[in-house]
């Protein structure tokens, strides 16, 4: 099934559910079809896509008083349509459980069916219980990255009143792994001595630690930090299903975040009155004061010249190119191309696509 057969199909049901006076009949269309979508190995952050495109053609039809009850029968339509998604994510959930002996194949389904939780409680729960197992490890901590800083959102036999406070989040072993988008291990005792240490269980220091960066396509969500109670050491198949599993995971809580956008629709905006906002709100993301003004303008014209050349960089020349983006200031672009390196000239591509609307 390719991208426009899945655009216009989703559409078309849509249309239909909202409009054609049959909902019962529209529904059971999109079942089957979600079916046909699974076994073409249709994503749903794909289905998340089409969707929100969707649904900004379809207002189109309706007065503007109505927007709000069509956004929100939309709604039940993509839960409706998505309800076989949920169910493959029980069914590799419990394989998961049941099956010892395959472990790393079963993870692998488990964090492909992620994606079908919409959830964000219940998908760190399952994160939290995936990796645990997966790692061996005693204790674990989830931040999640909101404005540039890392928050602890989930946490698994940690003594509470032990994490690391807010303005020590950038010394941890979580955002080393971020910033360089690698897991980081550490088991020595000088190791441990270098980042703040939440205690594990009952009160006990844990003596090792490992932190998984969480990257998705688009954005960096946040790291998960494994604690030990005893020096522990990851082999390399455990380093490649660990991170196969991290984007997974990612990736789920990159769809939520998408699907929880199209919950905000109530107030609307006139396109040049979003445009002007999102001006607004790019000089405050880049920088402050006067430096904050310019930065975009730094930005855009760096990766305008990059791009001139971009067909003639091989992908072995990855690093200079996330150090000049780092020298451009844009450390959000950096992070993502270390955490998908050859995806490199479509990620600065669309960068660039963005900030090129709101540079002034």
């Amino acid at each position: 099934m390719n991208p426009e057969e899945l655009k216009e199909t989703y559409i078309t049901l849509l249309n239909d559910y909202l409009f054609g006076g049959d909902d019962e009949a529209a529904l059971y269309k999109a079942y089957e079809f979600s079916r046909e979508s699974i076994n073409e190995r249709v994503g749903l952050e794909e289905i998340a896509a089409v969707h929100i495109d969707g649904i900004g053609k379809l207002i189109n039809k309706v007065p503007f008083n109505e927007i709000p009850l069509i956004i929100s029968k939309s709604s039940i339509f993509l839960l409706e349509f998505i309800m076989n998604f949920s169910l493959l994510y029980k069914e590799y959930f419990e394989l998961w459980e049941r099956t010892g002996s395959q472990l790393h194949e079963a993870i692998t389904q488990t964090g492909d069916a992620l994606t079908a939780c919409l959830n964000l409680d219940k998908t760190l729960e399952i994160i939290s219980s995936l990796i645990q197992k997966t790692t061996g490890s005693d204790s674990i901590l989830i931040y999640l990255l909101k404005n540039s800083h890392l928050k602890h959102t989930h946490t698994e036999n940690i003594v509470i009143g032990t994490m690391p406070k807010e303005t020590a989040m950038h010394n941890t072993l979580a955002w080393d792994a971020i910033s360089d988008a690698s897991i980081k291990t550490s088991i020595t005792p000088e190791d441990m001595k270098k980042y703040p240490t939440p205690k594990i269980k009952n009160g006990i220091e844990p003596l090792s630690a490992v932190a998984i960066p969480l990257i998705g396509k688009n954005m960096v969500i946040g790291a998960v930090e494994c604690y030990y109670e005893l020096p522990h050491k990851l082999t390399e198949l455990d380093n490649n299903t660990l991170l196969n599993l991290a984007s997974s995971a990612a990736k789920s809580i990159e769809n939520i975040y998408h699907l929880e956008g199209t919950n905000e629709h109530k107030n609307m905006l006139t396109p040049d009155e979003a445009a002007s906002r999102c001006r607004v709100a790019r000089r405050i993301i880049l920088g402050e004061g006067v430096e904050g003004y310019h930065l975009p303008n730094k930005v855009c014209k760096g990766l305008k010249g990059l791009i001139e050349h971009l067909d003639s960089i091989k992908e072995e020349d990855v690093k200079w190119v996330v150090r000049w983006i780092e020298y451009l200031g844009d450390t959000e672009l950096a992070l993502r191309i270390k955490a998908h390196p050859r995806e490199f000239k479509e990620i600065i591509n669309d960068r660039y696509e963005q900030l090129k609307k709101f540079a002034l």
